[in-house]
């Protein structure tokens, strides 16, 4: 059976690559650290990727929808 050690220099590490996790990690990568981060799922975190932008995002859609839907006449528009 064979293993393999493989070596890792950081000045700062990071665990999770959530909005707090990837400003921390840049902002210590400004400061000339070699800089790590390890994240489960995708960069950007709940918050990014399913969480408040993507609610806000819908929200502002239907929002626009609606107005779009109470005042096209207004403009000419129909439909």
């Amino acid at each position: 059976m064979s293993t393999t050690t493989t070596n890792y220099d950081f000045d700062y590490f990071v665990i999770g690559g959530g909005s707090g996790g990837l400003a921390s990690a840049k902002r210590a990568a400004t400061h000339g650290k070699k800089v790590g981060v390890v994240e489960y799922d995708r960069l950007g975190g709940t918050c990014v990727n399913v969480g408040c932008v993507p609610k806000k995002i819908m929200f502002m859609a239907a929002s626009i929808m609606d107005t779009m839907k109470h005042d096209a006449s207004q403009y000419a528009f129909s439909g």
